[in-house]
């Protein structure tokens, strides 16, 4: 279970646990703005605003947690995959 805080004054702060049995390997991450992201749906994105945050990095491609963009924007998401499901697509 995860426990998340907020904090408004002039300014708007957001933190969340990660409350996981395990690790996911999950690390800081930051991805350049322009990033080439090959999505399984919507095919390549590489225009988008840079970004930071919590994210598994797998065959090089960000999978995140939590992250905020250059902008402010935040998001705080978390899925559970089956085991076999495709999360993204492979670069080999």
């Amino acid at each position: 279970m995860c426990t998340a805080a907020t904090y408004q004054t002039k300014d708007f702060y957001f933190g969340r646990t990660l409350d996981y049995e395990f690790s996911y390997g999950d690390e800081i991450v930051v991805t350049p703005r322009k990033f080439p992201l090959d999505f399984c749906h919507m095919g390549k994105c590489d225009a988008h605003y840079g970004m930071i945050g919590m994210a598994h990095v797998a065959d090089g491609y960000p999978l995140y947690y939590d992250a905020v963009n250059e902008k402010g924007v935040g998001m705080a998401g978390i899925r559970k995959w089956k085991k076999d499901e495709k999360m993204w697509r492979s670069t080999s």
